[in-house]
């Protein structure tokens, strides 16, 4: 059977997949994004080379790349990508085309995560939903009427507050900077020099600089009351967000991937009371919220897909999205 190779680019690593028509994981490599001390598109380059020099073979029929930030896809071109700003302008398609002589598809990568979720995932069965990942920051990507929306479903930047606090991006209010892994963070951090009490002042040595979102939501466990408003709040604002989704889109679900969604708990009711008081009853009473099955692989595993959906190679039955070699 035909396989595709599916690459994932994030501001802290490279997840790239080898995958069947069926979806299922032939073999899986990671290697961190060079954007520190002195990283440069050269280094983002050779990295993605030699990644693919790896795993790429006769039975390959195309490449497939996710990467955060606004794409060109009919180019293959990075336009904007404000946590890998490294790797702006860069000439995806034109670059491993002529390396490999294999078609290249380029895409947001929470548009080929949202892919992934409708190929073998738990959107296989909707036609309409949103993928938020919340990570380090918020990403969306949007299945409307079976296929990814054909624009660039910034959901992270969407303005909820239009005096609100700043954003990577340069823009004020955003939703990535209310719900995300570095919202989590600001909001701990801004509340402890503010001199709330909290469990989080005896982390990391007293430097609360240094907390983490894993931190945060470990203390939240354990019953501290700020962490448990934060992840309150960061619930909050997602719901907002997705009620905003659903008067535009008529959605049918909203799949969370990521790795925030380790404290769903502790969040997912506030969302789901926020977008029922900010969206149409009659768009909103029978909308599904779903975890993402596809976990850390999502952005890959969909770039993969694309690439057989492309050629006409995918199938339609689920694989087990596992490693196998």
């Amino acid at each position: 059977m035909k396989s595709a190779i599916g690459i994932d680019i994030g501001g802290t690593n490279i997840k790239a997949v080898l995958v069947s028509g069926s979806g299922d994981i032939l073999k899986r490599v990671m290697e961190p994004t060079p954007t520190e001390r002195g990283g440069s598109q050269e280094k983002i380059r050779n990295a993605l080379m030699k990644i693919l020099r790896a795993i790429v073979n006769d039975r390959v029929i195309g490449i497939g790349f996710g990467i955060a930030g606004v794409i060109d896809r009919e180019k293959g071109l990075v336009l904007e990508s404000p946590n890998i700003p490294e790797i702006n302008g860069f000439r995806v398609k034109d670059t491993f085309e002529k390396e490999f002589s294999l078609p290249v598809v380029v895409d947001n990568d929470a548009n080929t995560y949202a892919y992934g979720e409708k190929w073998i995932g738990v959107g296989k069965d909707i036609d309409n939903f949103a993928l938020l990942t919340l990570g380090t920051g918020l990403g969306g990507g949007i299945i409307y009427k079976g296929e990814v929306f054909d624009g660039p479903a910034e959901i992270g930047h969407m303005v909820i507050e239009p005096r609100g606090r700043v954003c990577t991006c340069g823009s004020y209010g955003c939703l990535e900077s209310y719900a995300s892994g570095r919202a989590v963070m600001d909001m701990a951090i801004s509340a402890l020099e503010k001199g709330a009490k909290s469990m989080l002042t005896e982390c990391c040595d007293g430097n609360f600089y240094k907390i983490t979102p894993e931190l945060v939501y470990k203390t939240a466990l354990e019953g501290d009351n700020l962490s448990r408003d934060i992840f309150r709040e960061t619930g909050q604002y997602l719901g907002i967000g997705i009620g905003n989704l659903i008067n535009i889109f008529n959605l049918d679900a909203v799949v969370f991937g990521g790795g925030l969604i380790g404290a769903w708990d502790l969040f997912i009711e506030d969302v789901k009371k926020e977008f029922l008081k900010r969206s149409f009853k009659s768009l909103s009473s029978g909308i599904k919220i779903l975890k993402s099955v596809l976990k850390e692989d999502g952005g890959s595993i969909g770039a993969a897909g694309l690439v057989l959906k492309i050629s006409g190679q995918g199938l339609s039955d689920k694989g087990s999205s596992q490693p196998s070699a």
